[in-house]
């Protein structure tokens, strides 16, 4: 079986826990009304009715109200697929077709050193099962939003000398 727990690091990283409740249908802190704040969401096994193993992690900027709670928009979920639907099943002579000037991807949302330091530091000390491979996952996922950010960079860069 497979959980999720979700996790807001603020500037003065500080990490707060985010209740995942079926019941709650609320996710709200107070104390970090009008913040902008990283979203981190830990994908881990659980064996025995715990953590046991770190799968993936998500990492996501948001600003939260003035409930201290994040509300999707419309242009936040369109900006989520933004990569995807202008870069991710099309080639350099499909993108160079376009009409109107290339459109550029979105960098990813990567956490600062800073922030991950915060990340390590509450694992380490509230589930200090899934501490021992955050790192690691940490740093692959980072590397893997990185490169497929330079493919879609790369993917421009093809279609623009094809125009």
């Amino acid at each position: 079986m497979n959980g999720v727990r979700r996790l807001y690091i603020t500037k003065s990283n500080k990490v707060f826990k985010i209740p995942q409740s079926n019941k709650v249908s609320k996710r709200f802190i107070e104390d970090l009304a009008r913040q902008e704040v990283l979203e981190v969401l830990l994908y881990y096994e659980i064996k025995e009715r715990k953590p046991s193993k770190l799968l993936m992690v998500e990492f996501d900027r948001i600003t939260l109200d003035t409930n201290g709670e994040y509300q999707i928009t419309e242009e936040e979920k369109s900006r989520g697929l933004h990569n995807f639907l202008h870069f991710g099943l099309v080639t350099p002579e499909e993108l160079a077709n376009r009409e109107g000037p290339p459109i550029l991807p979105l960098a990813p949302v990567l956490p600062l050193r800073n922030e991950k330091e915060a990340l390590y530091k509450y694992l380490k000390e509230k589930i200090n099962v899934l501490f021992k491979d955050t790192p690691f996952i940490v740093e692959m996922r980072i590397e893997s939003l990185e490169q497929k950010h330079r493919e879609y960079i790369d993917l421009v860069k093809k279609s623009t000398k094809l125009k």
